[in-house]
């Protein structure tokens, strides 16, 4: 994504969206320093079956500050 990090991605549109679900897909082992460490994430590569069970748990649980 240019200009912008995944991270970057998820605050901003938690500004907007305070509720609005979001997983992270990547393939970095840690997330950057400063980044919400409960922000749910799925490690690259996946199974198809993986990135549903996550997307139905992001969608199922309660989103958290």
């Amino acid at each position: 994504m240019p200009r912008m990090t995944g991270v970057e991605l998820a605050k901003a549109a938690h500004d907007i969206r305070p509720n609005l679900p979001v997983l992270l897909a990547t393939g970095y082992a840690e997330l950057p320093s400063g980044s919400n460490p409960n922000l749910p994430r799925i490690s690259k590569p996946f199974l198809q079956r993986n990135l549903r069970a996550e997307i139905d748990k992001a969608l199922h649980s309660p989103q958290s500050d």
